[in-house]
């Protein structure tokens, strides 16, 4: 591709600081994963932080702290990314699926109408990096007295009423993928306020280790960071802000060239979004994205299906909100590199398409 959709962010400096691990001759879980936890819990204002081997392993380790497990629902948007969904299924619970609202969250007007008593949770995505409406859902959770969790994979940067959306749940979880703002290739990240639910999912995480070596309380696994991933993670995060208004600077022209010719997504008049993912919305999606690919401009469909269409769930039901994304929303190339040359010929090429 001429124009790729994402190049991970990585520079000298992170080379440096993982060549500084590999020397020291420690790769797994020891004070570089402690530094990476401790500077991001500092940076999100969350008391702790706990680093995992993926963003997935995130929402597991999360599940499984807070006791969900067979015979429990938990509620999830039917337009996110598949492991929202299939990580309830991992733990043995069910999720139950509602439609998400014109910002592409969760829709706070469908979740109570979702929850019996079987619901132990609602887990909730800013997608795109676009926040969901936190005051209603805190509202309805504290009302029904369930837990709110944010699988913020795309969530780091973004805001509501100017604090982070990682901020907000019992636990708050993230994913450091290789086309995330902030990656460590890969990686994940659970935080929380709660002291209990942070020594748990620490015992989880390593097999369910408590603090005596070999002496294990939990049924876990290994989703451990190594020390290597965290040197990456490190050193991104230092330059973090830096890199997040360069891509806000490049959405900003891409607004500007295409503004009038194309859809773009809604943000909240209390939120903004880090747009981790720079979603438009067209009629004849893959009319435009075939033309942009013979061009050269790589793009990802956000998403081919909703999740309880995928093959794996089959399931009924109506959500339409999330059928039209599904049907008309496809993202943008953008990395910290992009050149405003390249974003010209992006826009050259939609506006000759359409």
């Amino acid at each position: 591709m001429k124009i790729p959709y994402s190049i991970p962010n990585i520079g000298k400096e992170d080379i440096d600081l993982v060549k500084e691990v590999l020397d020291s001759g420690w790769f797994t879980m020891g004070k570089k994963v402690e530094l990476f936890e401790e500077k991001m819990a500092t940076y999100l204002g969350r008391k702790y932080a706990i680093a995992v081997n993926n963003g997935t392993s995130a929402l597991e380790v999360a599940y499984r702290t807070l006791g969900i497990g067979r015979g429990d629902q938990i509620v999830v948007p039917a337009c996110s990314y598949i492991s929202t969904a299939t990580t309830v299924n991992l733990v043995g619970a069910t999720p139950v699926f509602v439609d998400v609202d014109p910002f592409m969250t969760l829709d706070p007007k469908c979740l109570s109408n979702a929850i019996t008593e079987n619901t132990k949770a609602v887990v909730v995505m800013d997608s795109t990096g676009n926040p969901c409406d936190y005051d209603s859902l805190i509202n309805i959770c504290r009302e029904k007295k369930i837990h709110l969790i944010l699988d913020g994979a795309q969530s780091l940067g973004s805001t509501y009423n100017a604090k982070s959306c990682l901020s907000f749940g019992i636990i708050s979880t993230t994913s450091f993928h290789a086309a995330k703002i902030l990656t460590t290739v890969e990686g994940g990240m659970i935080f929380t306020d709660d002291k209990h639910i942070a020594e748990k999912a620490r015992c989880i995480r390593n097999q369910g280790e408590s603090t005596q070596k070999y002496v294990h309380e939990y049924l876990g696994g290994n989703y451990r960071m190594t020390d290597v991933c965290a040197a990456f993670g490190i050193r991104q995060l230092e330059r973090f802000d830096k890199t997040l208004s360069k891509r806000l600077q490049k959405v900003s022209y891409y607004k500007d060239l295409l503004s009038g010719r194309i859809e773009f997504l809604p943000t909240r008049d209390k939120g903004a979004s880090c747009h981790s993912i720079f979603p438009v919305l067209v009629e004849d999606r893959s009319g435009v994205t075939k033309h942009l690919h013979e061009c050269g401009i790589a793009t990802r469909h956000l998403y081919p299906s909703i999740i309880p269409r995928q093959p794996l769930y089959k399931l009924d039901g109506e959500f339409p909100v999330s059928e039209m994304f599904c049907r008309r929303c496809f993202s943008l190339p953008l990395y910290a590199d992009l050149s405003t040359e390249q974003i010209e010929y992006v826009c050259e090429k939609i506006k000759e398409v359409l």
